[in-house]
């Protein structure tokens, strides 16, 4: 009977020894699967995390190769500026900025404008006249010249003026008398009615044309101060300053329009080229530039402006 009891006690140890490792070994299974979801899942946020900054990395590069570099339209547009006469490569940026304001102009016209500054409003951005080009200063809404600036001034001879005392640029003058009188000999009367003027004369003309138009009216016909023409001495009104006279239905008129390059001498303002050069058309303002950029000013029927901006400025 004590025996019994012994092997009872033995089994009943056995079990209980059993149960415990086996609760112990369900614990461990419970616990770890558990700490190993855990881990998983983490690895899996920082894989996506690093998946997902690629991804972003990679949308960032693309945007930005898309902007650095230009688009096939782009390209073309580039490609059909560059095959205009008078594009300019340092305006380029200029060109596609204003192109994309003005779609409905040609490529012609986009050069045309931009060479001229009309991207940019009428007296802005504005520069010192260069005066080491001698003849071939520009003066307009874009280049002033100083209020002490006098050139060199000759005295004009009565039989080639109608105001007494009138001055004008030395070598102008000179080219001026040659035209006057070869167009005597085929009986065209041309005498000079307006030559230089000071900066003082300007001011006092112009001041009393915007008192009369107001500005918008005064700047489509008078310069500002520093910005005439006819401070350099290179310029005449010839028989004429108004648009009453109505001069361009002149015989004198027509004789100048096909024999004044020859002289060294350009229509400034002409007609139809007011959003070029800022002043509506001046039938009797002629400007002095030598015969050969004259020549070359009448054959390609271009401004003065496009000229200076394609060879001179560049």
């Amino acid at each position: 009977m004590k025996r019994k009891k012994n092997n009872y006690k033995i089994v009943l140890i056995i079990f209980i020894v059993v149960t415990i490792a086996l609760f112990a070994e369900i614990g461990y299974l419970v616990f770890y699967k558990k700490d190993n979801e855990k881990s998983i899942n983490n690895k899996e946020v920082n894989n996506q995390e690093v998946t997902d900054s690629n991804i972003d990395n990679n949308d960032n590069n693309i945007d930005n190769d898309i902007k650095d570099e230009p688009s096939n339209e782009e390209d073309e547009i580039i490609n059909l500026l560059k095959q205009e006469e008078y594009y300019i490569e340092n305006n380029l940026d200029r060109y596609l900025s204003y192109k994309a304001l003005n779609p409905e102009k040609t490529n012609k016209e986009i050069i045309t404008d931009v060479n001229c500054n009309i991207d940019k409003d009428f007296y802005t951005d504005i520069e010192n006249s260069d005066l080491d080009k001698g003849i071939l200063v520009i003066v307009n809404k874009y280049h002033a010249l100083s209020s002490n600036y006098i050139p060199n001034l000759t005295t004009m001879e009565n039989s080639y003026t109608s105001v007494a005392g009138a001055k004008m640029e030395v070598e102008a003058y000179e080219h001026f008398k040659e035209m006057v009188d070869a167009a005597k000999l085929e009986d065209i009367k041309l005498f000079n009615v307006s030559a230089y003027r000071s900066y003082a004369t300007q001011d006092t003309l112009y001041t009393n044309y915007v008192k009369r138009d107001g500005v918008d009216g005064a700047d489509r016909y008078s310069a500002r101060p520093g910005h005439s023409e006819h401070q350099t001495g290179l310029a005449s009104d010839i028989n004429t300053a108004s648009s009453k006279a109505h001069f361009e239905n002149t015989k004198e008129y027509s004789w100048l329009i096909s024999n004044s390059y020859k002289y060294g001498f350009i229509l400034r303002y002409p007609e139809n080229k007011e959003y070029l050069t800022g002043y509506k058309f001046e039938p009797w303002h002629y400007r002095y530039v030598g015969v050969e950029v004259a020549t070359y000013i009448h054959e390609h029927n271009i401004t003065y402006d496009e000229y200076y901006a394609y060879f001179i400025e560049k």
